[in-house]
């Protein structure tokens, strides 16, 4: 709490004197404030001991704890300051400000919102919060999110840690890609389920948040998939690293490396290890190849929808097998777990197709992924649900054409509302019953 406060108050005052006189060199040293906090509390001890692997020195840092959300607030408080920088935010209320910082429902794992985009709904005079309608569609948003969490993601996760943490037990191919696919779907549910959570208590106070997934795992090519997955993210990097770099306007070479350091960082920004690098490097060579191809083909900044369907079925299949194979990366706890695992995903170690050969994984992964593989793949998504209740179920994802508030579906009176306490009942008590229900998202 006193990180945060200080932070807050800091940053105002950067904010203040910013909106007074803009001025480059003062933006700079905001900036550099905020990556010095992240920097000393999330990425000190990764410094040390890399330096110190590489220079055969050992530095003492000791142990630093990593405070709850500084990744969140952090990134949201840059984006503010250089918003105010380019004259984008008009109100300057310190008691807005802490507000925007602090809403609880996004705080801790996001979405990462802008000042201008949440301030304007909550500073409305005339807004009207606890509406049927509002509290109807909060809470169905919010118990689809709950329900992603604490049923499928904390399903999965049980068979990603079997993997994981037996991963020098000489997994076979069966196993290392059930594991795998295991881990794939738990880290879809887990963030998408808190964003949906999010926008779903947001929303319950009239307020609402942009969407941070829309179906990344329907994707046709792996810059589709960037467009889909933590969005706020992904807009973060592009609007305050990728573009100020110089983005595509200087040149093929140019564009490949700005994606590359844009990647990069969006990796380290997940977690202070090398792993979290690769992946970040794994993702910019990606995303260079399918802008290549793309220029190749002629479909330069095209959707993929264009092409026959067996050719958007191959784009399909390539993306979220390449997106698969990443996320070892991601969730490996060492560079010699992630080798091991990739070792057995190409066979190195057997196929092991029988139940009966499987000792790192239990049999009954299949059964989960062939259950939810075709969900995940062919259902709607939150926002395309919630339109029967509304037509913006998030912030500028207009995707009904009329709006159907709930209560008036559901049949109008306290019915709507004891639905929703019924289904709530049930969720809350399958996630007390089921162990630890960490969000994977609060460690980064």
């Amino acid at each position: 709490m006193p990180l945060l406060i200080g932070s807050i108050v800091v940053n105002y005052l950067f904010g203040s004197a910013l909106a007074r006189r803009p001025s480059r060199q003062l933006l700079g040293v905001a900036v550099v404030f905020n990556l010095a906090l992240i920097g000393y509390f999330k990425y000190l001890e990764f410094l040390a001991e890399s330096l110190g692997a590489i220079l055969s020195i050992e530095f003492q840092v000791g142990s630093i704890a990593l405070p709850l959300a500084i990744s969140f607030f952090t990134f949201q408080q840059i984006a503010y300051q250089v918003d105010v920088y380019r004259g984008r935010v008009k109100d300057r209320s310190f008691l807005h400000y802490s507000l925007f910082v602090t809403f609880f429902p996004q705080l801790i794992a996001g979405p990462i919102v802008h000042h201008q985009e949440v301030i304007p709904q909550m500073a409305g005079r005339t807004r009207r919060a606890l509406t049927p309608e509002n509290l109807i569609v909060g809470s169905m948003i919010f118990l689809i999110g709950l329900y992603k969490k604490v049923v499928i993601a904390d399903g999965f996760a049980p068979f990603a840690d079997m993997l994981f943490d037996n991963a020098q037990e000489a997994p076979t191919f069966i196993e290392a890609w059930g594991g795998s696919l295991a881990y794939t779907l738990q880290l879809y549910f887990d963030f998408s389920g808190y964003s949906d959570m999010a926008i779903g208590l947001a929303r319950m106070f009239g307020v609402k948040l942009p969407v941070n997934f829309n179906s990344p795992y329907k994707a046709g090519s792996i810059i589709e998939f960037w467009q889909n997955w933590h969005i706020t993210l992904s807009r973060f990097l592009r609007d305050y690293v990728y573009i100020p770099l110089g983005g595509n306007r200087l040149g093929e070479p140019r564009r490949y490396t700005n994606v590359m350091v844009t990647m990069l960082l969006g990796g380290l920004w997940h977690g202070a290890g090398w792993t979290f690098v690769a992946w970040g490097a794994y993702h910019s060579a990606l995303l260079a190849v399918n802008h290549y191809w793309r220029k190749l083909t002629g479909h330069q900044g095209k959707h993929q929808a264009h092409g026959s369907p067996a050719y958007r079925f191959a784009g399909w299949a390539l993306t979220f097998l390449a997106v698969a194979v990443g996320w070892v990366l991601f969730r490996a706890e060492s560079w010699g777990d992630a080798i091991a695992i990739y070792q057995a995903m190409i066979g190195m170690n057997g196929f092991g197709a029988l139940p009966s050969e499987l000792r790192v994984v239990d049999s009954q992964v299949f059964y989960w992924l062939a259950v939810m593989l075709p969900f995940v793949w062919l259902a709607p998504n939150t926002q395309e649900i919630s339109t029967r209740w509304t037509a913006e179920p998030a912030l500028g994802m207009k995707i009904g054409t009329l709006p159907h508030p709930a209560f008036r579906l559901l049949g109008g009176g306290v019915t709507p509302f004891v639905l929703t306490g019924a289904l709530a009942s049930v969720l809350v008590l399958i996630a007390g019953q089921s162990g630890s229900n960490d969000f994977i998202y609060m460690v980064f």
